[in-house]
């Protein structure tokens, strides 16, 4: 059985979620992450989310979208999503992604470009 202990601790590797009402902006989203390489995976969930909003509470079905990525792409992914999501103020969580599993997080480098600085 694994241990935490047993896990490597890989910093270099993250999972951006961003919510979208347009299945319109999440599609070119999705494929231009994709055919530029700046994620190996984007993963879409619908969910009905609740929330305030300027006093208000808000109510809508939304879609959910879980990129896996390099942490060193979040920028260029952000700038990429600010142009198409029509949200003044949306969703852009980063979180750290740490894997036991080797395999996978090679399949995220080899699956996402370099950052050319």
């Amino acid at each position: 059985m694994l241990e935490y202990k047993d896990i490597e601790v890989v910093s270099m590797y993250c999972m951006i979620e961003i919510a979208f009402d347009k299945k319109v902006e999440l599609n070119e989203v999705i494929n231009t992450l994709l055919y530029r390489k700046l994620a190996c995976s984007c993963q879409v969930t619908e969910a009905n989310n609740t929330w305030n909003w300027i006093g208000e509470r808000e109510n809508s079905k939304e879609y959910l979208l879980h990129i896996k990525t390099k942490k060193d792409l979040t920028d260029e992914i952000y700038s990429i999503v600010r142009k198409i999501h029509s949200y003044s103020v949306f969703e852009f969580a980063v979180y750290d992604l740490y894997s036991p599993c080797k395999e996978y997080l090679d399949w995220i480098e080899e699956e996402t470009c370099s950052v050319v600085k």
